[in-house]
C-alpha cells in the first residue's frame, strides 16, 4: 500500500514539473515573438535632426581683452552655431593678444570644432585638462577679436 501510495505521489509531482515547464516554454515563446514584433528604439543622432551638431559641447566663453560685451557677442554667435554655451564672464587676465581656445577634456574634436567656428588659427589651440571644470572647451577672447568671424559676419 505504501509502494503504491508513492508511485502516485511520484507521478503527481511529475505532472506537476511537466505542466510547469510546459508553460514556462509557452511563455518564453511568446514573449520572444511579441519582442520580434515590436520595432526595437533606434538609436538616432539627434545632430541631424536638431541641424545642431556641436549641442553637446560644454563650452565657457571668458572675455580676456579691455573690451566690454564681447563675451556676449562671442557667446550669442556660438549658441547660433550650435554650441552650448554654459558659463560666460571676463578673464582673471585682461592682455590676451591672440584669441584662445583651452581644450578641458582631451577631445581635441570639439576645440577644433570651436576654433573653425570662431575662425581662430588651430595654431592657438591649448590643451589644459581638467574634468572638474564640467566643461569641454574654454574660449579665452584676445585682442584680435575684431579679425573672427563673430565681428566680421556682423559687419558684412
Amino acid at each position: 500500500m505504501k509502494k503504491n501510495f508513492l508511485n502516485y505521489l511520484l507521478n503527481s509531482v511529475i505532472i506537476i514539473l511537466v505542466v510547469v515547464v510546459g508553460y514556462l516554454t509557452f511563455s518564453l515563446v511568446t514573449n520572444s515573438i511579441k519582442s520580434k514584433e515590436k520595432n526595437p528604439a533606434q538609436v538616432t543622432d539627434t545632430s541631424k535632426i536638431t541641424n545642431q551638431p556641436n549641442l553637446t559641447a560644454q563650452v565657457d566663453v571668458q572675455n580676456g581683452t579691455t573690451e566690454s560685451g564681447i563675451a556676449s557677442k562671442f557667446t550669442e554667435f556660438l549658441r547660433k552655431k550650435g554650441f552650448d554655451v554654459v558659463e560666460m564672464g571676463n578673464s582673471k587676465y585682461k592682455d590676451f593678444e591672440k584669441t584662445t581656445i583651452i581644450d578641458r577634456k582631451g577631445d581635441k574634436k570639439t576645440a577644433y570644432a570651436v576654433a573653425s567656428a570662431l575662425g581662430v588659427n588651430e595654431s592657438n589651440i591649448t590643451q589644459q585638462i581638467n574634468k572638474s571644470l564640467y566643461l569641454d572647451v574654454t574660449v579665452v577672447i584676445g585682442k584680435d577679436f575684431k579679425n573672427l568671424k563673430p565681428f566680421l559676419e556682423k559687419t558684412k
